[in-house]
């Protein structure tokens, strides 16, 4: 929320810190989220930023291995437990440009494929730790490997309702989830609801004063600016004029105003079953969605491991894999690194 002040963004010398680490949570030790970790290894470079990684598995040696021939230096390995006392080492080990620092829990190694309250426990206490350096001390950007709800509910977790939100309430921020592709972009409107609440939750959402501005501050971002954005309608043929329902004339054509009186370049509110063809959406570099599936189903199908997840609206970047916990496939080798990857170059390539 506006007003909100951070411990590191008190210091007069900010810029001088630079550069900042990016900070890493390594998700559900049962899910692909530590292996894939380890296909970031070729990504590090001496020059580049420090890594924070805050793992969630004590299997950690062939990740540090790996980083350490490509550093020429020791990585700086700390348990959990010890954090706190140790965190003055890591501060100053981050002041630096590529130094890696990783802390790992010593809990008994989780299986992979096999998630449990364990698991769940494991992962959080990860994005949680990530959070409260962050808090403390800022980053270039938070990566977060994929972390399973219903794991992290089960390890007493009751409140949490996924990364972005979170985020939003660790930060005190009103964020938007950004679905970021390379040919397109998707911001659903509302996210992890049921069906038949949507409606009421988008009226709210589209008439919250503030979503103008947030969007806004989304186009004016390299990767954005100059281009244009699509607004779905809710209902099949946007409405037919008020035969399949009266969303469209109720809210979201003066929605789609308000985004033209701020300057965007907007389209809306289309049919959806057609927005989304070829010779539609490369009209769009940003579809706005009226509810999580209209938008992730084709997003993820047409941009496939290219995508990647982003939360805007925090005092920095943070993305993800846009992909799950993939339990099934943990451990195998063969998942894919592709959106990983393309989380972490998202954060130091500075597009976003």
């Amino acid at each position: 929320m506006a007003g909100t002040t951070y411990p590191w963004k008190n210091s007069l010398d900010r810029e001088q810190k630079r550069p900042d680490p990016v900070v890493f949570s390594a998700g559900d030790p049962a899910g692909v989220g530590p292996e894939l970790l380890h296909y970031l290894a070729d990504e590090y470079r001496p020059s580049g930023p420090s890594w924070l990684i805050f793992h969630s598995s004590p299997d950690t040696e062939s990740l540090v291995n790996s980083l350490e021939s490509r550093s020429g230096r020791d990585v700086l390995r700390i348990p959990y437990a010890k954090l706190n006392d140790l965190k003055p080492t890591v501060v100053q080990a981050m002041a630096g440009p590529g130094q890696v620092a990783v802390v790992e829990p010593q809990s008994p190694t989780v299986e992979p494929g096999r998630p449990s309250p364990e698991s769940g426990r494991l992962a959080f206490q990860a994005l949680e730790s990530a959070c409260d350096w962050i808090y403390d001390h800022g980053c270039l950007g938070l990566l977060t490997a994929p972390l399973s709800k219903e794991h992290v509910h089960q390890a007493a977790q009751t409140g949490f309702s996924g990364h972005t939100g979170y985020l939003a309430s660790r930060f005190q921020c009103n964020v938007l989830m950004l679905m970021h592709g390379q040919n397109f972009s998707v911001l659903p409107l509302t996210v992890h609801i049921p069906i038949k609440e949507v409606s009421a939750q988008l009226k709210a959402t589209v008439e919250r004063p503030e979503l103008v501005h947030e969007i806004r501050s989304i186009m004016d971002r390299p990767a954005f600016k100059g281009k244009k954005l699509a607004l779905c309608g809710l209902n099949p043929h946007s409405g037919e004029g008020g035969l399949l329902g009266t969303e469209e004339q109720d809210y979201l054509m003066e929605f789609a105003e308000r985004l033209r009186a701020n300057q965007m370049d907007v389209d809306g509110p289309l049919s959806a079953d057609g927005l989304f063809t070829e010779g539609s959406r490369k009209n769009y570099r940003l579809i706005l969605a009226c509810y999580h599936d209209q938008g992730l189903i084709p997003f993820k199908s047409l941009e496939g491991m290219n995508g990647i997840n982003v939360t805007t609206g925090l005092p920095f970047l943070r993305t993800s894999p846009d992909h799950g916990t993939a339990f099934s496939i943990a451990g195998k080798g063969i998942a894919s690194p592709a959106s990983m990857i393309q989380s972490y170059r998202a954060i130091v390539q500075g597009e976003l």
